[in-house]
């Protein structure tokens, strides 16, 4: 039997790494978008949860599991607005915020026996932008999706921004508008993760997490009863979701010079 030599332990190399390198290139691909976790994984599933949350990622939960209340079966799907120790809020796309906890929970609304995690984009650039002003939400949208026109390459999924609105408008100063109005906001905008509105001398200030431009037209219809005539962006932050960005790029669109960048431009994948 012929013995090897250095040149078949090169050929042995080469096909190795070709191999490595396939696999490699595939993975960043055709990445994994669910993932799967039981009632008794709900601290491994919290844990996920955060993590795609710092990376600004938007996904779906579907919890098949119980109401506490009176043990009859749930299963619905919705975005997570908090998290804590052994337990996350589900908002559902009626607009109802639920409390899960775990297959043995007993405090919150739902125990969860099941929970699948579906991604909904692939990765995020984050970076912040100075303020400016708008006669509309129309006008704010093109602004917005205008500065993120540097990522079309990799299919933009949607544009979020988090930060303030300033609103001069007509608006009632109350507690109790503030809040039925930041009731009526997170219901009608499925994907807005948290919203904080408050009475100014000119109008309102909202303070939102994760507002898409997609529905930048929904929020200008909620608002369009208290004649809105001027809204201001202070500095905000942006996050633009994407598909899956490659590595090789990442060095790239961090070097990407946008007018009115405050810092740099930031990648997750």
């Amino acid at each position: 039997m012929r013995r090897l030599n250095l040149f078949d332990l090169a050929i042995i190399v080469l096909l190795v790494a070709s191999l490595f390198s396939f696999s490699t290139k595939y993975y960043e691909r055709e990445p994994v978008d669910e993932y799967t976790y039981t009632g008794a994984q709900i601290f491994n599933a919290i844990r996920f949860f955060d993590l795609a949350d710092g990376k600004g990622f938007r996904y779906l939960v579907r919890v098949e599991g119980s109401y506490i209340s009176d043990y009859s079966s749930f299963n619905e799907e919705g975005i997570v607005v908090g998290t804590s120790q052994g337990t996350f809020l589900l908002k559902l796309k009626d607009g109802r915020i639920l409390s899960v906890g775990g297959r043995t929970s007993f405090r919150e609304d739902v125990a969860a026996h099941n929970m699948k995690v579906t991604m909904l984009n692939g990765s995020t650039v984050h970076y912040m932008h100075t303020g400016f002003y708008a006669s509309d939400l129309l006008e704010a949208k093109d602004t917005i999706n205008n500065t993120s026109e540097f990522l079309d390459d990799y299919r933009i999924i949607e544009t979020t921004i988090s930060g303030e609105i300033a609103i001069d408008g007509n608006f009632p100063r109350s507690v109790t508008f503030e809040k039925e109005l930041a009731n009526t906001i997170s219901n009608k905008i499925f994907h807005l993760k948290n919203i904080n509105v408050e009475s100014s001398e000119n109008g309102i200030i909202l303070k939102v997490n994760g507002l898409g431009t997609k529905d930048f037209e929904t929020l200008q219809s909620i608002l369009s009863p208290f004649d809105p005539s001027r809204y201001y962006f202070p500095d905000y932050r942006t996050v633009v979701l994407t598909d899956t960005i490659p590595r090789r790029d990442i060095s790239l669109i961090k070097g990407t010079k946008l007018e009115g960048l405050i810092g740099e431009i930031h990648v997750r994948i």
